[in-house]
């Protein structure tokens, strides 16, 4: 009886080990069309991802301190940094507005007040009266289109945030000058253009300093400094450079 008992054990082990080994030769199911849909496809996230689209991005979202679509007004100061004959300060006033961020249009009004520098006053005094030819700047009108192309933020101290822009403008219009000689001076008149580098740095909605590099060129009458003198000097193409600190407002 018992032999019997272990026999049938051993035959329906058997069998059991036979059925599986056929389900394990079965292929597997191939897996379903809904879930290879939902596989994430590469390609398609490469082209989202550098669409044409993103040419129009922006690096700055963003901006504290704007300047489209406002009025603005200056006053600045400073001196000549490159007249061999003259020393003096030049003050101004300019008024502007800008249509966005990158283009504005200014007028600019600028007031000399100079007198002989060091070197024209040793020629006078040590040369028996001997004296340069030379001219004086008097005062100029400038209308200007800037492009800003820099703007940036930077860190003071690791305590502040400075806001800044830089610009490059392209101006033309009138400038007065007048012809130093021994008799008096001569006013004169000329047509001038100047091209300048803009630096602005804000500090409240309404408000920011400035500085302005300035060069401009004019072509400008010569004569002898000493009257008596009937040599014809005609005219030569001047360049002054300034170099101006003030504060806008933004309206």
């Amino acid at each position: 009886m018992l032999k019997k008992a272990i026999l049938v054990i051993i035959l329906a082990a058997t069998a059991s080990q036979a059925m599986a080994q056929q389900a394990s030769d079965k292929p597997a199911a191939a897996p379903s069309d809904s879930r290879g849909s939902d596989k994430l496809d590469i390609k398609k996230l490469e082209q989202k991802y550098w669409a044409a689209k993103d040419d129009d991005f922006s690096v700055v979202q963003n901006r504290r301190y704007t300047k489209a679509e406002r009025f603005f007004f200056s006053a600045v100061g400073g001196t000549p940094i490159n007249d061999p004959f003259a020393k003096g300060t030049i003050f101004g006033a300019q008024v502007g507005y800008f249509f966005n961020e990158r283009w504005g249009v200014d007028v600019a009004y600028n007031k000399g007040n100079f007198e002989d520098g060091d070197s024209t006053h040793k020629f006078k005094t040590s040369l028996g009266g001997t004296s340069p030819d030379y001219n004086f700047f008097e005062s100029s009108i400038l209308a200007s289109v800037t492009f800003v192309p820099l703007y940036a933020k930077m860190s003071f101290m690791d305590k502040h945030i400075i806001y800044f822009d830089m610009g490059f403008s392209l101006g033309a219009g009138t400038l007065d000058y007048s012809i130093q000689r021994d008799t008096g001076s001569e006013a004169k008149n000329t047509f001038a253009y100047k091209v300048g580098v803009t630096q602005q740095i804000f500090f409240a909605e309404h408000f920011a300093l400035r500085l302005d590099f300035n060069n401009t060129w004019a072509e400008e009458d010569r004569k002898p400094y000493t009257a008596a003198n009937p040599a014809q000097l005609g005219s030569s193409t001047v360049n002054d450079t300034s170099l101006l600190i003030g504060f806008t407002y933004w309206h």
